[in-house]
Formats: structure tokens, sequence, C-alpha cells
């Protein structure tokens, strides 16, 4: 399942094909304000919507105009997906490629430990840094190419189908930053094991690059001043939440003390910067994480 918005990659057809040649539904969430995917396809590149030829997965398009932001999206992707019977999904968004063989190497966890909960992604690679992200360590001798982590981007996680309802949707409050620290650390407190496959190297693409080398020698990235707002205001409701590793909180607060500055100082637009910044300070908290104590 592909979350879309905004201007499509240029490889995005072709990404999409091979997707259709691996799995039984490759389902797009046109996550635009307006119904846009389906006129910026060309299905001579990618097939036609609707049920594939043999060998050839079908496709479906499913409108969600951004409610919910990237969670939003992901969630309406995953019920319909469980709706059309699926048994494995995994989440991509449009900015991701995955290699040949890819969706197959996720599930191995599964033929290894039938019964396990598990949460499996790829090893991600930072397409700028040109470097692998996260931290890991070896799962074990009888797991050979498996890492277990503490966190999975969204993109390229893949569960059981049958889970869903125990690991909970992704918190549409927060729209897009920090949704995947939520969602990790709620899973691993209902008992998923985190693992990441190095048989699967997904590129990302995070941000932008900076225009200012040393921002850039930091490792920050170019967002729009309204991803500096969801960015602190979620981390103002990400410090509050217990099943959140003190340690992690720590390193976030670090970080977010110095980044504003360097977003004030180093960023176009300075003023709407400031303003959303400020904003972003006083503005009402999500509530709390789908299926925890109110």
């Amino acid at each position: 399942m592909i979350a879309c918005f905004g201007a499509l990659p240029q490889a995005f057809e072709q990404q999409l094909q091979g997707l259709r040649r691996g799995a039984g539904l490759v389902l797009l969430v046109d996550n635009n304000p307006r119904p846009a995917l389906a006129e910026r396809l060309d299905p001579a590149a990618t097939g036609p919507a609707g049920e594939g030829p043999e060998g050839f997965g079908a496709l479906e398009i499913l409108w969600n105009g951004n409610r919910g932001g990237l969670a939003g999206g992901f969630n309406r992707g995953v019920e319909r997906a469980r709706e059309r019977g699926a048994r494995w999904i995994t989440l991509l968004d449009q900015d991701s490629t995955l290699p040949p063989g890819g969706l197959a190497a996720l599930r191995r966890p599964w033929s290894l430990w039938p019964e396990g909960r598990w949460l499996v992604g790829p090893q991600v690679i930072d397409a700028q840094r040109r470097q692998r992200h996260g931290r890991w360590q070896p799962y074990g001798q009888e797991a050979e190419g498996l890492d277990c982590t503490r966190h999975l981007i969204s993109s390229g996680t893949t569960f059981l189908a049958r889970d869903w309802p125990l690991l909970g949707p992704l918190h549409e409050g927060l729209f897009i930053d920090y949704l995947d620290h939520d969602w990790c650390f709620r899973a691993q407190a209902r008992g998923f094991v985190l693992l990441q496959s190095r048989a699967v190297a997904l590129q990302q693409q995070f941000g932008r690059p900076h225009p200012n080398p040393l921002c850039r020698a930091c490792g920050m990235q170019l967002y729009s001043p309204l991803r500096h707002y969801h960015s602190l205001r979620n981390l103002r409701w990400l410090l509050r939440q217990p099943h959140i590793p003190a340690d992690l909180k720590a390193k976030e607060l670090l970080k977010m003390l110095l980044k504003p500055w360097c977003w004030l100082a180093f960023e176009p637009d300075r003023r709407t910067q400031a303003r959303l910044l400020l904003r972003a300070l006083r503005a009402p908290l999500p509530g709390p994480a789908p299926g925890a104590a109110a």
C-alpha cells in the first residue's frame, strides 16, 4: 500500500509496475486534497487499474483527501486492504523504492516463527548521505540476515493483516511527524518485536538537501515551515507519553532545543518560520494514542 501526495517521483511508475509483479494487490492512497492520482499515472507504464493479468497484481486507487495526513492515508489503506482479504500488508510512501523480491524477503520472519508478533522493515538507506539510517543489532544466529531495532520508519514496514486490531492505527492527530515513534513503541508495549531485513535495502529521501553547509554537516535536511510546526508540536505531545523511552525523549528534546534556532537563522521565509514555531508552542496537543487509556 502506497500513500501518495503531491508530485510523483520520476521513477514512480516503474516502481509501481515492479510491485504489481510481487503483490496480489497494490493499493494507492491518493492523499491529495482533490482526486488527482489517476490522472497522473500512465496506464501504458503501470498497467490498468483493476484486476491485473496473470502474474500481475490488482491495482486500486483510494482517495483520502489528506484526512488525518500521512497517518490517515495509511489507516484508510490498511482498512481497505483488510476488506480485500490481504494477508500481509506493507506500508510505503511515494519516495520509497524497494528492490525486486523485497516484499517476499520482508515476510521471511513468519516462515521462521509463524506465531510470532513481528513488525518487519527493510534496512533504510538515506539517499542523501548514502548510508544506513538508524540503530540496530543482530537478532540471533538462527535469524541470519535479520536485525533487531527499536524503531522502524513506516515506509517498508510489513505486518500480518490479522495483527492490525492489536497494533492499532497510526495516530491521526499527529498527522505526520513522530508517527513512527509512537506506533513502534506502542507495538513493542503490546508484545511485538521489530526487525529489519538486511536482504532489503530501501532508498529513502529525507527532505531536501539543506542549503547551509553547517546544517548539512549536522545532518539536517530542509523541510517546510509547516513540517517544523508539526515536529515541534508533536514533540511536546511525545514527551508526555509513558510508552516512549526516557532516553529517546531526552535525545529528541536536546535536538529540538537547537534546531529551531537553525531554522530561523539559516532557512528561507524566517517570518513564517517564527510565526509557526510560536503557534506550535501554544497549539492544543493531540489526544491520547489510539488504544491508550483515557
